[in-house]
């Protein structure tokens, strides 16, 4: 009979290890820049805050969701977004 081969039950935690690792520096490199869009259309407000890698990212993105959530369809929400914020305010 021949013996049994070793485990190695630190190669799993290592590759999971190696995983988190990845999937949280992605996740940093995506969030750089926060900014908060205040918008007003059709006689509502609200803001949004999002982030993203480059301020001009986080700009649309804040902008397009503050106005999907004051627009009902795509032709609102396209209106919405050439209103200009009513603030807007980014960090990094």
């Amino acid at each position: 009979m021949s013996p049994q081969p070793r485990r190695r039950p630190w190669i799993p935690l290592l590759v999971v290890a190696a995983g988190a690792g990845v999937l949280y520096a992605a996740t940093v490199a995506q969030g750089r820049v926060e900014c908060e869009a205040c918008m007003v259309y059709a006689g509502q407000r609200t803001c949004s805050l999002v982030a993203a890698a480059t301020r001009p990212e986080a700009e649309r993105r804040a902008i397009t969701h503050a106005c999907s959530i004051l627009s009902q369809g795509v032709t609102a929400g396209l209106e919405c977004q050439r209103v200009p914020p009513e603030s807007m305010r980014c960090r990094e």
